[in-house]
């Protein structure tokens, strides 16, 4: 019987059968669900290369693993021992031969059906027992012929091509900084490359062994001009130009919605670019990953925050500049102190330019009902200090943004600290990482001078997933799985200290969910301190 790839993998990705319902099965002997609640991909994976699942070993099942005999094979014992921390059963598991005939439909449907694989083993009860069709059988047999089947575009025989994506009104010293960091991070990963590939077989059964998956790292860098409106066509000229296998790191200025669209359209990695404005729609399972939920995650943080206090503002005045850095923020703002404190009365007030700013602080000024003013400055962040200076708001509580803690240091009024607060979603000054200073001797080694921290060690901590990932595919480059890999190791001891912790489940594509709110204060280390623990709205 011929499958239908589409409908095979609606089966496998949401748990649909042939007519649209959710397939019902059974796991552990009685236990009943349907559709998406363990669907195939919730334990094999986008890629269907598998994972582990309650201690549980969960092999491949890609179009060629499963429709070929299995044999033992140590490349695939090697992957499978760089798991996270396992049981012991589990390392049984992997170290079993699990020797068997290529599937065929009628062992596949056996399997499916009965948990019997094509040696007559009864397979865990954990591996779903499916009221399943023969035409839904045949839909997923065609489906997982095509899963994995060949390997991603940017991949060649000798190198693998990354990009990283700037923009031109990005501040130059920052972009410098970020490109300086992945030079030398790419010039030592091609040396270190050269020398395994130079003594082949240093170390017998090892090396000689990987060879095929070893490529030399090459960067292009896609610097985008004018106005967002035509980013995508700039993206579909560079990737046609050369394809490459993920987009690393970078900076861009303004949202990242239309290069998420990109990536998503081209299925196409992109790692961890040092934005503010990170696209949240629809985010889970696609192929931006990021730091954090930006400046909508701060909006959140500190909206959380007032909703805490111990007399929750009565009415608040939100004031934003017109731009994508004041208007973003002041809509989740919105929607979150909605939701927390619905009786907040809200004074929505948008301003174009800093004279319309100061006219509304002095309107204020003299309103005492004010319980709190919450300020987006967008990205004239220095001119709205001057003018909160200048005319002092009378609100209890005065929030900024992280972006506005650096400039704000210039306030003296002891008047004006004690009553502004700030988003901080990025690691205390006061805490300690090991790993912040292992990153920075790589750095004065190679001495690459530290000139902008915070965007070097995310960039060293994009690249460095990126190794692993790499380093673990071995020679199966497909996409899914790099991003599957990353997911595992994300919170595993390459956190350099930028944030408290960073970390991926499958399908999460945001490493911190959290923030605090600090307060100016000159003895303090970094001049400021916290006045919350780590908020996660």
């Amino acid at each position: 019987m011929h499958g239908d790839v589409d409908a095979g993998r609606k089966l496998y990705m949401y748990g649909l059968n042939s007519r649209g319902d959710p397939v019902v099965a059974t796991t552990q002997g009685d236990v009943e669900f349907s559709g998406a609640q363990f669907s195939c991909v919730s334990c094999h994976r986008p890629s269907g290369f598998g994972s582990s699942e309650g201690g549980y070993y969960v092999p491949p099942i890609t179009g060629t693993k499963i429709f070929n005999p299995a044999e033992a094979d140590r490349v695939e014992r090697f992957k499978e021992m760089f798991q996270e921390s396992q049981p012991s059963s589990f390392w049984a598991q992997v170290r079993e031969p699990r020797l068997r005939p290529a599937y065929d439909e009628k062992a596949l449907s056996r399997v499916l059906r009965e948990g019997i694989n094509p040696n007559g083993e009864r397979l865990n009860l954990i591996m779903p027992r499916y009221d399943i069709s023969d035409v839904d059988v045949a839909n997923l047999i065609a489906f997982l012929r095509t899963l994995s089947a060949e390997i991603d575009p940017g991949v060649e025989k000798h190198s693998i091509h990354f990009a990283t994506v700037l923009t031109e009104d990005a501040d130059k010293a920052s972009s410098s900084a970020v490109l300086k960091t992945m030079s030398s991070f790419f010039t030592w990963i091609n040396k270190d490359t050269e020398g395994d590939l130079e003594h082949p077989n240093f170390s017998p059964g090892y090396r000689s062994t990987f060879l095929d998956a070893y490529r030399r790292w090459v960067l292009h860098v896609w610097e985008l001009k004018g106005a967002p409106e035509s980013w995508p066509r700039q993206l579909k000229a560079y990737y046609s130009d050369q394809p490459v296998f993920a987009v690393v790191s970078g900076l861009v200025q303004g949202p990242w919605d239309r290069i998420g669209d990109f990536c998503d359209e081209q299925r196409l990695p992109c790692l961890f670019p040092n934005t503010d404005l990170p696209r949240l729609r629809d985010i889970d399972h696609q192929y931006s990953v990021y730091f954090s939920g930006g400046l909508g995650l701060e909006a959140r943080a500190i909206a959380t925050h007032l909703s805490r206090l111990k007399h929750p503002p009565k009415v608040l005045t939100q004031i934003w500049h017109d731009d994508p850095y004041g208007a973003i923020p002041a809509q989740a703002f919105i929607t979150a102190i909605k939701a927390l404190a619905p009786d907040t009365i809200i004074e929505n007030i948008p301003y174009r330019d800093i004279v319309e700013l100061n006219t509304t602080l002095k309107l204020l000024h003299g309103k005492s009902d004010r319980d709190a003013l919450v300020l987006w400055p967008g990205q004239n962040i220095k001119e709205a200090i001057s003018s909160i200076v200048q005319n002092v708001p009378t609100a209890a509580v005065i929030t900024l943004p992280f972006s506005a803690l650096q400039p704000a240091k210039n306030i003296t009024s002891g008047n004006v600290i004690k009553r502004v607060v700030f988003s901080h979603p990025y690691e205390l000054p006061t805490r300690y990482h090991p790993r912040k200073f292992r990153v920075r001797a790589w750095m004065h080694s190679r001495r690459l001078q530290v000139t902008h921290p915070r965007l070097q060690y995310q960039t060293y901590y994009a690249l460095t997933l990126l190794q692993y990932g790499l380093s673990h595919l071995l020679a199966d480059f497909h996409r899914d799985y790099l991003i599957e890999l990353i997911e595992h190791e994300a919170e595993n001891r390459l956190n350099p200290g930028t944030h408290p912790s960073l970390a991926l489940g499958p399908g999460q594509r945001l490493a911190s969910k959290g923030a605090y709110i600090v307060q100016l204060d000159p003895n303090s280390k970094g001049g400021f301190k916290a006045l919350t623990e780590w908020i996660v709205p």
